[in-house]
Parts: structure tokens; C-alpha cells; sequence
């Protein structure tokens, strides 16, 4: 057996750089309607997900983890999990795109694990991407004069998905997606 370590260093800890998550759009992940009763799979596709932005420092990477319900809810009361006539199965997809430009033809899937009860998955990437190349030498750390607007860039984020409808009451369902981005 071969063991092989890698050094990991958060250079993201020894400054005081900024990460901002902002709604590019300004609805909810939606499945438009008319959605009945017992009318099966209703999916929202890649092309018309919702999107946030990352605006962060070009050059470093950061680490996005998302979790999300598996079912949406009869009026967002997560105590109807256990009751089929007042929850839907959600299944969540998840990509991102760090080219600099807000376009899901370059965007790459983030790995989801969809489960009954929850949904979750995460990635690292660098908010740029180096295009094949090996990441540059270790940032310097900023000092009084550093302007971060001057390195900032921005990558996207990107929700989609499906829901299956059973046999349930009518009404307003939703669910939760939580993001949490935070530098390497």
C-alpha cells in the first residue's frame, strides 16, 4: 500500500478577503404551472434555473456546499414529510460556472446525492478558472492599501431540477436550498 500526502493550505484564512452571494434573478426555483394532482414529473431544465453570483478574489478557490429538503411542502411545513397527500418528491441539480461569464453551456454539474428525506452535495473550485493551468503562486496577503474590487471576478451558480406529483392536496409548495461558500 502506497501513501501519499499533500500539503493543503487555506489561503483564504490569513486575509480579510470578502465573498459576496448575490440573486441574479429575482424568482424562486419555480415550476410553472398548471401543476394537478397526480400529474407526474414537472422539471425545471439547466437553461431556466435559478441563479446566484459569487463575486469573490479571482485567484482563490472557495468551497460551496448546498443542502437542500428532498420533498417540497404543503405551504413550507416541513411536519408533513411523513404525509404524502402534502409533500412532493424533489430531486435537485446543481452546476456552476467560473469563466467569467453567466453561461450554463459552460457550466459543469455538481455531484447532488438525493434522498428522500435530504439533498446535498458540494465542489471546490476557483471563483476564475485557470483553464488547465496549475493554480499561481501563493497570494500575497493583503495590507492597508489592498482594494479587493481590484481582483474580484465572479462565478455562477445554478438550481434546477424535478418534482414528481403524486396524489396531493391543492395549495402552494416549497422547499428550502441552503448555500453555504466559503474560501479555500
Amino acid at each position: 500500500m502506497q501513501v501519499i500526502s499533500a500539503q493543503d493550505i487555506r489561503f483564504g484564512d490569513y486575509g480579510e478577503y470578502t465573498i459576496e452571494i448575490e440573486d441574479v434573478g429575482l424568482e424562486d426555483l419555480i415550476f410553472e404551472g398548471p401543476i394537478n394532482s397526480n400529474s407526474g414529473i414537472h422539471e425545471v431544465e439547466l437553461i431556466d434555473s435559478k441563479v446566484l453570483s459569487i463575486i469573490g478574489v479571482k485567484y482563490l478557490d472557495v468551497d460551496v456546499e448546498i443542502t437542500a429538503d428532498g420533498k417540497l411542502y404543503l405551504d413550507g411545513d416541513p411536519s408533513y414529510d411523513n404525509d404524502p397527500q402534502r409533500s412532493i418528491p424533489f430531486t435537485l441539480r446543481a452546476s456552476f460556472a467560473n469563466e467569467g461569464e453567466n453561461n450554463v453551456t459552460s457550466s459543469r454539474q455538481i455531484g447532488i446525492a438525493n434522498t428522500p428525506s435530504m439533498s446535498s452535495g458540494s465542489t471546490r473550485f476557483p471563483i476564475l478558472s485557470r483553464r488547465q493551468q496549475p493554480p499561481g503562486p501563493p497570494p500575497t496577503p493583503p495590507t492597508g492599501d489592498f482594494d479587493q474590487s481590484l481582483v474580484n471576478e465572479t462565478a455562477y451558480l445554478y438550481f434546477y431540477g424535478q418534482i414528481d406529483v403524486g396524489n396531493v392536496v391543492a395549495g402552494s409548495y416549497r422547499g428550502t436550498i441552503t448555500v453555504t461558500v466559503e474560501y479555500r
